[in-house]
């Protein structure tokens, strides 16, 4: 049962989120500076090959992500490449969002009544819960990008822990410290992490390394997202490296959310991995995001203590005047007590010349 503290957290998070999308026009539409959507100018190959291999596929009938032995396959051989580890299952999806809908209610379905998380986690995991009344224990005060980070691991076995691993807003990742503790309480006690990681494999420094790989298979769920990989949004694809032994359970909860899949979404997804193994679009993207951020910074336009490393959002301070009445994402939308005055900042935004005429 979700406590009133929890319900109280749940419910600010959601009216934040929610004046954000109906009062406040999703902030432009999702163009504002803290904003989702993203200039690519480096689609436009994956995109002509997603509409020549549409041409070949039958609109008339439903489509199922687990049909395509293909796609899982290619996911697995991606992994082994990157990681040096083969997953043992794979669950394609439409977008992280239903991903972690169907997490939670797999979860349901099993007796969960309680998790641990390490903050932050999306906000829709909140929202969740309490729909589930599932109670959610933070094992930190702090944020991992914070000073004197610490957290405390439960030593109950068989609990379940959530963390965000890149943190989607700051760009940052734990440490392999931190993580090492995480992978060493999980042999321990037996318990399942599930590994939000929809911005993972977009370093700065192009170095393909991701520390969470390394958390015991047989115990561990780790979300990626392929669209926003590619910052194609347009297309919904993500995908859940899980254990075999919750593959069949955990397809049948998400087929029971989301049903089957848009043709476009299977056409993409295959596209979307060919480029992901090529690695040049996320690649050139990141050189605009580092070479954008080292600018800003160099005159002055942003601040922060912060040291960003990955993805295409960072947390900074503003330094130059916005328009009267500009929306923009702080501290409140991310269960983050300290940084006054910083806000969340897409570094690919349509909107980014707003801060200044940016060369890059």
């Amino acid at each position: 049962m979700t406590t009133p503290k929890q319900s109280n957290n749940t419910m600010r998070l959601n009216a934040f989120y929610e004046e954000l999308a109906f009062d406040l026009n999703d902030g432009d539409g999702g163009r504002f500076l803290s904003g989702w959507q993203c200039d690519n100018p480096y689609a436009s190959e994956l995109l002509a090959a997603v509409k020549e291999r549409s041409s070949h596929i039958d609109y008339r009938r439903y489509q199922y992500f687990d049909e395509d032995e293909q796609l899982s396959d290619r996911v697995c051989n991606i992994h082994m490449l990157f990681d040096g580890v083969r997953p043992q299952g794979v669950l394609c999806a439409t977008g992280s969002t239903s991903v972690l809908y169907s997490f939670v209610t797999y979860l349901k379905r099993l007796g969960v009544k309680e998790i641990y998380y390490l903050p932050p986690i999306y906000f829709t995991l909140h929202i969740a819960f309490e729909l589930y009344g599932i109670y959610a224990i933070p094992i930190s005060q702090k944020q991992p990008f914070e000073k004197e980070f610490s957290f405390g691991l439960p030593e109950k076995h068989s609990s379940v822990l959530f963390l965000t691993d890149p943190i989607w807003y700051t760009g940052t990742k734990y440490s392999d410290e931190a993580i090492g503790a995480v992978a060493e309480w999980q042999r321990r006690t037996s318990s399942i992490v599930f590994v939000d990681g929809s911005l993972q494999y977009l370093p700065w420094n192009g170095l393909l390394r991701e520390i969470t790989a390394s958390l015991e298979p047989a115990l561990t769920f780790r979300l990626v997202c392929p669209s926003k990989q590619l910052s194609v949004h347009g297309y919904r694809f993500s995908y859940l490296l899980l254990p075999a032994s919750h593959e069949r359970g955990m397809a049948w909860t998400y087929a029971n959310i989301a049903g089957p899949a848009p043709a476009d979404s299977i056409i993409f997804a295959h596209e979307a991995m060919a480029a992901i193994a090529d690695r040049r679009v996320p690649a050139e993207l990141m050189r605009v995001v580092f070479k954008r951020h080292m600018y800003l910074r160099t005159h002055r336009v942003i601040e922060s203590e912060i040291t960003p490393e990955c993805g295409y959002c960072v947390f900074e301070k503003i330094k130059v005047p916005l328009p009267n009445g500009y929306s923009v994402m702080d501290g409140r939308y991310f269960e983050l007590r300290n940084y006054a005055d910083y806000i969340k900042l897409n570094l690919l935004s349509p909107s980014i010349n707003i801060l200044c005429d940016i060369p890059i």
